[in-house]
């Protein structure tokens, strides 16, 4: 394993873009698993066209996304990935499309509009095409989800943290499977939060109460966070024992004599949580559980939290945050550009705030934590109320940008149950007479946020209820959100190929954010176009992955005529890896003309390839070809005649021909 001094910090600004959450001050190696993760972190793939993928798996709380952070703050890890660390953690249900667009934005285009969890992927992979870069997506739940960002180039890895083996094994990744800590791993967490060394006698204790906690890393820190608080070793102890046993005893009947080991650890962790929480003062405690209200896996800033609790001064929000985090209740975040501290709720903590929200103010049985005793929808309506009050006449467009609302505004307005709502935001106008609500997202570089929310804006529009309650406002509304829809698309992809060229050379835009714009496009025909037209204006690598895409763009065109002009059209550009491709997609062309235009077109740079590699495509095709009727293999044979001289010369020919007179006396 490297010495420790590999594990400490470099300075952000060594890398472009490092979006990993800063390493816990008492951080714990664990070599047994770092040495191997990290060994196939620096080792380059031995298939340089497959993308690596790496899975940390394991049970929640055991310290997969610790480790994660750690490699990703390892100097070699970081001096080889020098184009950046990018980090996404996405939770039971990600806001794809915010996420992907995010890296985008990181990644220096803050002009692309992605309609689409498909587009921003493309974009990504265009992005990331000759860039070395470490990809973490974190807590991933389901292989949809984590595949949307496997997009790197051959320089880049991605490493995937999840509970899910089998999303390990759906994306072929190599999967390291994470156990708990050793004891001596567990004392040094413990020892090191704390920030002192223990007495004989504390370590006596601590090693039970360690045994006790499963060696779970979580719960580690909560108990060291209560000792660091006054409560005594043996207090605590004793407190976890009288707690397990009674969480033990509020399961169903047939759980309550379970002493399987995972079941049994999640309960250890379910009871040091429940004695945090226990022990904060009443004020704090209800802070706690109206972070519940927040979706999974949010970065928790001072400034949402102040409106969240109702908070004039953005300070306290700060300070109470602060202590939530020195309680292990809160992880920490990446900073804010301006170096503000941001927090996250893991998601069994995210969990029991949630539950508490509604849970009675009088438990009826003792040792339960009081709640608020609200429901959900007047939690999440409450929380909109204290947001209503930063609006201009109470239009959300005039909401002012705290990092949070803009993108999560729908998702409160659905979970407090006010859908009429969500469709007045969408038909909000701004003062010059646009879309308020877009033009707000756009303003922030936000409109994968507007994406998202007006796709589910549909969805609920077309709820059973509503369709059978209220049919004509249901047609209105998807009329509405299928034009915006077309709308965006249009601003999209329908850029000119000039103007993409123009934006290029004055270099408004980067060779990736131009080829980007012209992949989004949906138009096969369109794309082909666009593509070809820009393929001679990228760098090198970058205009390889162009004509890639462009062929593939004209394998797509159904109809002959313009499939036979974009091949023609690429024939000139094409690498000679791509020719057989090419020949293919002409080759599928069904109108006799058609396909000879296209193979003619090919034919000159296809005749400039080596002998051997020539011959055997040859090869392949003729007898492809030789299944037509014998007209369109005549017409064929001349489209080409570059490839025959180029074989054989001018005997080929001949023979060609001698051939064809043959036959023709044979078979009138």
């Amino acid at each position: 394993m490297p010495s420790p001094q590999t594990h400490l910090p470099i300075a952000v600004q060594e890398l472009k873009i490092f979006q990993a959450p800063p390493l816990p001050t008492y951080y714990v190696d664990r070599p047994e698993y770092a040495q191997e993760l990290k060994k196939r972190l620096l080792t380059n793939s031995s298939d340089p066209r497959t993308l690596v993928v790496t899975a940390i798996h394991g049970l929640g709380s055991i310290g997969k996304s610790t480790l994660a952070t750690a490699l990703a703050h390892d100097r070699e890890v970081q001096e080889k990935y020098c184009d950046g660390i990018l980090w996404a953690t996405l939770g039971q249900k990600p806001n794809l499309l915010s996420l992907l667009s995010g890296w985008i934005q990181a990644l220096g285009d803050h002009s692309f509009k992605a309609t689409s969890v498909e587009a921003a992927s493309n974009q990504l992979r265009t992005l990331l095409y000759d860039k070395a870069a470490l990809l973490v997506v974190d807590d991933a739940w389901n292989t949809s989800d984590a595949q949307a960002f496997n997009v790197g180039g051959t320089r880049c890895q991605v490493t995937i943290t999840t509970r899910e083996g089998a999303i390990a094994d759906a994306l072929g990744a190599s999967k390291y499977s994470l156990d708990v800590m050793k004891s001596s791993e567990a004392m040094e967490l413990l020892t090191k939060k704390l920030g002192r060394k223990l007495t004989d006698a504390e370590t006596k204790n601590a090693k039970k109460l360690a045994k006790s906690l499963g060696y779970l890393p979580l719960a580690l820190e909560l108990a060291a966070a209560q000792v660091a608080g006054g409560t005594s070793w043996t207090v605590l102890l004793r407190d976890m024992q009288q707690e397990v046993a009674r969480l033990k005893s509020l399961d169903c009947k047939s759980a309550r004599d379970v002493n399987d080991e995972a079941s049994l650890k999640k309960l250890s962790l379910r009871a040091s949580l429940n004695l945090s929480v226990q022990q904060l003062s009443d004020e704090t405690r209800s802070n706690f559980i109206w972070l519940g209200v927040l979706p999974e896996d949010v970065s928790i800033t001072p400034k949402m939290t102040a409106t969240l609790w109702d908070m004039d001064d953005e300070r306290d929000a700060a300070d109470e945050l602060g202590y939530l985090h020195s309680k292990s209740l809160l992880l920490s975040g990446v900073p804010l550009p301006d170096k503000t501290p941001t927090y996250r709720l893991h998601d069994l903590f995210h969990d029991l705030a949630c539950n508490l929200l509604t849970a009675p103010q009088n438990p009826k049985r003792k040792g339960n934590l009081a709640g608020l005793g609200i429901t959900l929808p007047q939690a999440h309506a409450t929380f909109l109320e204290n947001y209503r009050k930063l609006t201009s006449n109470n239009l959300w467009h005039t909401l002012p940008d705290d990092g949070y609302i803009h993108q999560r505004l729908v998702w409160h307005l659905e979970k407090a149950e006010k859908i009429e709502e969500i469709h007045k935001l969408f038909a909000e106008e701004s003062e010059n007479g646009g879309n308020g609500w877009y033009e707000a997202c756009d303003r922030l570089g936000q409109t994968a946020n507007f994406v998202t929310g007006l796709a589910r804006a549909w969805e609920l529009a077309e709820d059973d209820k509503q369709v059978k309650t209220n049919r004509s406002q249901v047609i209105g509304l998807q009329c509405r959100y299928a034009l915006i829809t077309a709308s965006l698309n249009s601003l999209a992809a329908n850029l000119p190929v000039e103007l993409l060229i123009a934006l290029l050379h004055k270099k408004v835009w980067t060779p990736e954010q131009a080829l980007g714009n012209a992949l989004q496009s949906s138009n096969p025909k369109q794309k082909a176009h666009l593509l070809t037209g820009l393929a001679n204006h990228l760098p090198a690598t970058l205009k390889k992955l162009a004509l890639s895409e462009a062929l593939a763009a004209a394998r797509e065109i159904q109809s002959d005529y313009y499939r036979a002009y974009a091949l023609s059209s690429l024939a000139d550009k094409l690498p000679s890896e791509l020719l057989p491709e090419a020949l293919a997609a002409a080759r599928e062309i069904q109108d006799d003309y058609y396909r000879a235009y296209a193979l003619s077109s090919l034919a000159e740079k296809i005749s400039q390839m080596q002998k051997p590699q020539l011959f055997d495509l040859w090869r392949e095709n003729f007898h492809i070809l030789s299944r037509r009727t014998r007209p369109n293999l005549l017409s064929d044979i001349e489209a080409l005649t570059p490839v025959i001289f180029a074989l054989g010369g001018a005997e080929a020919i001949k023979d060609t021909a001698c051939a064809i007179q043959y036959v023709s006396r044979w078979w009138k």
